[in-house]
């Protein structure tokens, strides 16, 4: 495999810390129920649709770049609406952290395989749904 390139057609959502609290005497640690599970779901599914192979398991570039809803003061009837940078929460490393966990395993045996790749985050033009495009490729060198 060269190159992947696929569309993720849902709003990107950053993996959560993992918390810890005591409960009766006893510490634990865990991660909090988060609708990140629904959006790696649409990740795998949607690399699924686009790859068949077996797990890569050579240096790998992972590209992504997120586009958020447009929020509603951002939206005009007579002027352009363009993408802009996103500089809110969630922060970049979260979101990919969440595609690097959702693609281990059907793209790459270890994120740690993972060491190359430009990550952006955008704001949808007016006519944009949100949306991740994420590009696998395998380095050469």
């Amino acid at each position: 495999m060269t190159s992947v390139r696929f569309i993720v057609p849902a709003v990107p959502v950053a993996q959560p810390r993992i918390k810890a609290a005591v409960r009766g005497g006893h510490a634990m640690v865990y991660t909090p129920k988060h609708p990140v599970d629904a959006f790696k779901a649409c990740v795998r599914m949607a690399f699924k649709e686009v790859y068949t192979g077996t797990p890569l398991d050579e240096p790998i570039r992972c590209d992504v770049e997120f586009v958020f809803p447009r929020p509603k003061s951002m939206v005009w009837r007579t002027r352009a609406m363009p993408r802009v940078p996103h500089t809110k929460k969630p922060d970049r490393d979260n979101c990919d952290k969440a595609v690097m966990d959702a693609l281990t395993g059907p793209a790459w045996r270890d994120d740690a395989l993972v060491c190359a790749g430009e990550i952006t985050k955008w704001i949808a033009a007016g006519d944009e749904q949100p949306h991740a495009l994420i590009t696998i490729s395998t380095l050469e060198f």
